[in-house]
C-alpha cells in the first residue's frame, strides 16, 4: 500500500510539472508572437520587376527577397509581384506600379505598410489571432487605414486614388486633411482626386470571385436580386450581346453545334454550292418566338420582374433550272428582340449631390432595350461533271440591324430633392458579304469549301445627362471592317447507321474605329482612332447515330482560338494612347438525343459544355495632359490579366409532326440557374412547288 501511495504521488507530481511547463511554453509563445517583428517576403515574381533603395539600384527582384523599410518595387516593365507577410497578410503588385515600403515592422501602433505612387495593388490584411491588425497605406493624395480586410488601390499618374473594397471596411482620408475621411465598404468605394477631395463612386471593377460568377458591384447591395445579378444591367447585356452578334467582327467566341446530318436549306446558306442538291422547287418557313422571365418570385425587392422576348422569322426558297443545270435561291430573315426592367427600393443610401453621406430615400431604375435586324441573300449554284458530282455556287448577302438602349436612374428623399440621370444609346450595322462555294461528292465522302468576303460598317452613339442639363455628353463611334473567311466541311458514313462530319474555318478581319465627341461634357474623353487586327481559327467534329429509325443520337466537339491586336491613337497629336492584345480560346462538347414518344409526338434533349479562356495584355500611354485612360475614359492597368469560365446549357423539347413537312416544337433552355429559363416555340413548314 505504501508503494502504491508513493506511485500515486509521483504521478501527480509528474503531471503538475508537465502542465506547468506547457503553460510556460504557451505564454512564452504568445509573448514572442506579440513582440516579434512582422516580416515581408517576396514569394512570386513574374515578368520584369526591379528593387531599389537600401543599397539596391534597380536590381532584379527575385523570389525569397526579404523587404525592409525604404525598399522600392517597380513593375512598370510588366512584372507582377506577390508579397507575403508573416502575420498572414498578402500584397499583390500589378504591372505598371511603383511603391515604397514603410516601417511596417512596428507592431505597437498603426504601421506604415507602404506608399504607392503609381499603378495598382491588391491587399489582404489578415486578422492576427482574431485581433485587429492595423496598417496604413499612403498614396500621393490619400491615407488608407485598415484593420483586416481585402481591397484594391489604384493610383493614376496625376495622383488620383481609387480604393475598391471586396471584404470588410477601409477608412480613406485626404492626405491634406486627415479629418476629412470616408468609410469604404463593399459596394461603396472611394475616390480621392488630385485636388484632395473625396467622394464615393460605383466601381466598374469587380473582384476576382465576383467576376467569375458574373456578378456586378453596385452602389448598394440591396439593389441586387437574390442571385447577386443587377436586374437592370440585363437590358444592357442584351443590347451589348446583340451588337456583338450583329456586327460579327470575329471578336467573340461562338462555339458551334456541328451536325453530322445534312440539311439542304441550312447548308446552302453557309456554302451556296450545296444548293445544287435541290432537284425540285422547294421552300421553307421557320417561325420562332421566345421569351424568358428574368425575375424571381422570391425576390424580396419591390421589383417589377424584367421581361425578355424575341421573335424570329426566316424563309428560304430554291428552284432548279434543269435546262441550264442551275439552281437559284433566296432567303430572308427578320428578328426583333427586347427587354424591359424596372425596380424601386426604399430606405436606400443615396449617392452624389444634393444628398449628404448617410442620407436615405427612394431609388428607382428603368432600363429598356429594343433591337431588330433584317437579312436577305440571293443564291445561284451550278452542277458540273458528267454525273453532277461537282457543283459551284455564288451568293450575295445584305444585312442591316439597329437597336437602342435607354436607362433612367432616379433618387428622391423625404424632402423631395431629386437626381434624375438618363443614358440613351443606339447602334446601326450594315454588312455586305459575297460567298463563293465548291462541293464535290467522292462517293462515300462529301467535301465542301467556301471563301467569303465581307465589309461591315457599324455606328454606336451614346448620350447622357441629368435633370437640369448641367452635364450633357454625346459620344459617337464609327467603325469599318473588312473580313475574309475560308471554310471546309467533310461528311461521310462509317456504316448505314453511323455518320460523321468535320469542318474547319479561318477568319481574318481588319477594322478601323473612330471615337468622336459632339459635346464636351467630360474632359477625360478625347477623339481618337483605333485599329484592330483579328484572326480566328475553329475546328469541329461530329457523330450521328441512328439507334432506331425514329431515335437519333448526336455528339460533337468544337474548339477554336481568337487573336486580337489593337492600337489607339489621339486624333489631335497622333500619339499612341492604348495598345492591347487579346488571346481567347474555347472548347465545347455537345450531346443530343431525339426520339419518337407516341405516333407523331417526339421529344428531344441536349447538353453542351463550353470552356473559355481569355488572356489580355494592355498598356496605356499618357495623353497630352498626362492622363492614362482608355477609349471610354476609364483607367485600366497595364499588364496581363487572365480569365477562365465554364458554362453548361441544356435544351429540353417536345414536338408534334402534323405532317412530315409541318412540325411544331416547344423548347426549354436553361443554363442551370445562372440566368432565367428561356421558352421557345418553333414552327417549321416545308413546301414543294412541284407536288401534285
Amino acid at each position: 500500500m505504501f508503494s502504491n501511495l508513493r506511485k500515486s504521488r509521483f504521478l501527480v507530481l509528474l503531471w503538475m510539472t508537465f502542465f506547468s511547463a506547457f503553460a510556460v511554453s504557451e505564454n512564452s509563445f504568445k509573448a514572442f508572437a506579440q513582440s516579434a517583428a512582422v516580416e515581408a517576403r517576396v514569394t512570386s515574381v513574374s515578368g520584369a520587376a526591379t528593387l531599389s533603395g537600401n543599397g539596391r539600384n534597380g536590381a532584379k527582384l527575385t523570389r525569397g527577397t526579404i523587404l525592409a523599410p525604404g525598399h522600392e518595387i517597380d513593375t512598370r516593365g510588366g512584372g507582377r509581384v506577390v508579397i507575403d507577410l508573416s502575420d498572414g497578410s498578402q500584397i499583390i503588385v500589378m504591372p505598371g506600379s511603383r511603391l515604397v515600403f514603410g516601417d511596417y515592422r512596428n507592431s505597437n501602433s498603426l504601421r506604415e505598410l507602404l506608399q504607392i505612387t503609381l499603378g495598382r495593388i491588391r491587399v489582404k490584411i489578415n486578422h492576427f489571432k482574431n485581433k485587429p491588425n492595423p496598417y496604413r497605406i499612403k498614396s500621393p493624395t490619400a491615407s488608407i487605414a485598415v484593420r483586416g480586410t481585402e481591397f484594391e488601390v489604384m493610383v493614376e499618374s496625376l495622383g488620383e486614388t481609387r480604393v475598391i473594397v471586396s471584404e470588410g471596411a477601409v477608412e480613406v482620408a485626404s492626405l491634406r486633411d486627415l479629418q476629412n475621411s470616408l468609410l469604404a465598404e463593399p459596394g461603396r468605394s472611394v475616390v480621392v482626386r488630385p485636388d484632395f477631395t473625396l467622394d464615393f463612386f460605383v466601381s466598374g471593377l469587380t473582384t476576382n470571385d465576383a467576376g467569375k460568377r458574373g456578378r456586378r458591384q453596385d452602389a448598394n447591395a440591396n439593389d441586387q436580386n437574390n442571385s447577386g445579378i443587377d436586374v437592370n444591367s440585363q437590358a444592357a447585356n442584351v443590347y451589348e450581346r446583340f451588337i456583338e452578334n450583329a456586327a460579327q467582327t470575329g471578336e467573340t467566341v461562338a462555339p458551334a453545334r456541328f451536325n453530322a446530318f445534312a440539311d439542304r436549306h441550312l447548308d446552302s446558306l453557309e456554302n451556296p454550292a450545296y444548293a445544287a442538291a435541290f432537284t425540285r422547287s422547294e421552300g421553307r418557313v421557320y417561325f420562332a418566338p421566345s421569351f424568358s422571365d428574368a425575375g424571381d418570385e422570391n425576390d424580396a425587392l419591390n421589383t417589377a420582374n424584367p421581361f425578355d422576348y424575341a421573335v424570329g422569322l426566316r424563309g428560304t426558297i430554291f428552284a432548279p433550272l434543269n435546262r441550264f443545270r442551275l439552281v437559284v435561291g433566296a432567303s430572308g430573315s427578320f428578328v426583333a428582340n427586347g427587354l424591359q426592367s424596372f425596380n424601386e427600393n426604399s430606405d436606400i443610401l443615396l449617392d452624389n449631390s444634393p444628398f449628404t453621406v448617410g442620407e436615405t430615400g427612394v431609388r428607382s431604375k428603368l432600363s429598356t432595350s429594343n433591337n431588330k435586324f433584317f437579312d436577305g441573300s440571293l443564291i445561284v449554284a451550278r452542277k458540273l461533271g458528267s454525273r453532277d458530282q461537282t457543283s459551284i455556287g455564288l451568293s450575295y448577302e445584305r444585312f442591316t440591324s439597329n437597336g437602342n438602349l435607354s436607362r433612367d436612374f432616379n433618387q428622391t428623399d423625404t424632402n423631395d430633392p431629386a437626381t434624375i440621370e438618363s443614358t440613351t444609346s443606339a447602334f446601326r450595322v450594315n454588312r455586305r458579304r459575297v460567298t463563293f462555294g465548291l462541293k464535290h461528292d467522292f462517293g462515300k465522302v462529301n467535301f465542301g469549301a467556301f471563301y467569303r468576303y465581307g465589309r461591315n460598317a457599324t455606328g454606336v452613339g451614346e448620350s447622357s445627362g441629368n435633370f437640369n442639363n448641367l452635364l450633357r455628353d454625346s459620344l459617337h463611334t464609327d467603325s469599318k471592317s473588312v473580313s475574309s473567311e475560308i471554310g471546309f466541311r467533310l461528311r461521310g458514313a462509317f456504316s448505314r447507321r453511323l455518320f460523321y462530319g468535320a469542318e474547319a474555318g479561318l477568319l481574318f478581319s481588319r477594322s478601323r474605329e473612330e471615337l468622336q465627341l459632339e459635346e464636351m461634357g467630360r474632359e477625360e474623353f478625347f477623339e481618337s482612332k483605333q485599329r484592330s487586327a483579328i484572326n480566328r481559327q475553329t475546328i469541329s467534329f461530329g457523330l450521328g447515330y441512328f439507334w432506331r429509325p425514329r431515335t437519333i443520337f448526336s455528339f460533337d466537339v468544337s474548339g477554336g482560338f481568337i487573336n486580337i491586336n489593337r492600337n489607339r491613337s489621339e486624333n489631335s497629336t497622333g500619339n499612341t494612347l492604348e495598345t492591347g492584345r487579346v488571346r481567347s480560346g474555347f472548347l465545347s462538347a455537345h450531346a443530343a438525343v431525339q426520339t419518337d414518344v407516341w405516333r407523331s409526338l417526339f421529344a428531344s434533349a441536349s447538353i453542351v459544355s463550353i470552356n473559355q479562356s481569355r488572356t489580355t495584355d494592355s498598356a496605356l500611354f499618357p495623353d497630352r495632359f498626362g492622363r492614362r485612360l482608355n477609349a471610354v475614359g476609364v483607367l485600366i492597368q497595364d499588364g496581363r490579366t487572365r480569365d477562365f469560365s465554364r458554362d453548361f446549357y441544356s435544351n429540353y423539347g417536345i414536338g408534334w409532326r402534323f405532317k412530315p413537312d409541318f412540325i411544331f416544337q416547344y423548347i426549354l433552355t436553361t443554363d442551370y440557374g445562372k440566368s432565367a429559363t428561356r421558352h421557345a416555340f418553333h414552327f417549321r413548314y416545308t413546301f414543294d412547288f412541284t407536288r401534285e
